[in-house]
């Protein structure tokens, strides 16, 4: 007898629990998102659309959205529709425009070799590239006029979105005539990256404006 009672009230707590647990059940959920005007709506990695959208979150599904605009930060939400996070009808994704984009410029000499020549001796040509240099940049790291190779330590500059590392690098390839190659290296990384972490960097084809004299300068200078 007491195996029955037992057995029934098993039975009837997980009728309970089953009959509450559909009654909870979320309902699908359509959102409304709209955006900056251009922006690119991406919905679990697939680009939808732009400016606005229409999305379907299914019970115990997920959707997520991301915003690309050129010159803005990618902004990124998830839609969770469990039953526990309240979903909007409609949803405004604001961009915040990327500083780190407002301080570069497009460029065609970043992270290529650029020829050098000159009619200057050595020494003087060495003399006047490391004045330049050191006018642009904080350090040196290498200056081996014996080898012809100079080297400048990273510069790095810290935006909301982004890390973005600048170093320029020259050598000697021919002596007569004297000329020279020339690299200025700009690489972009997360916000917050360490210059050291080689691996979470990548070459930007943007360079920050406060750079964007030094190989014209160099040029123009050695040539006079």
């Amino acid at each position: 007898m007491k195996k029955l009672l037992f057995l029934l009230c098993f039975m009837g707590s997980l009728a309970g629990y089953l009959y509450a647990k559909d009654s909870f059940r979320p309902r699908t959920k359509k959102i409304i998102i709209n955006t900056e005007t251009d922006a690119k709506i991406f919905v679990d990695g697939k680009q939808i659309s732009s400016t606005t959208t229409k999305i379907k979150v299914e019970p115990w599904a997920t959707v997520n959205v991301r915003v690309e605009k050129v010159g803005y930060i990618t902004e990124e939400r998830n839609y969770i529709n469990d039953g526990r996070h309240e979903l909007p009808t409609t949803d405004y994704i604001k961009l915040e425009k990327d500083d780190a984009f407002e301080s570069s410029m497009i460029t065609d000499i970043a992270n290529r070799d650029i020829d050098l020549k000159t009619y200057h001796t050595e020494d003087d040509s060495w003399k006047l590239i490391a004045r330049i240099i050191t006018n642009n940049f904080d350090v040196i790291q290498i200056s081996d006029k014996t080898t012809g190779y100079m080297c400048t330590a990273w510069m790095v500059k810290n935006f909301k979105a982004a890390t973005i590392r600048t170093r320029l690098i020259i050598k000697t390839v021919n002596t007569e005539p004297l000329q020279y190659k020339v690299k200025l290296i700009s690489e972009i990384a997360p916000s917050g990256t360490s210059s050291s972490h080689d691996e979470s960097f990548r070459a930007w084809d943007r360079l920050l404006r406060s750079f964007d004299n030094v190989i014209p300068e160099l040029q123009s200078r050695l040539n006079k």
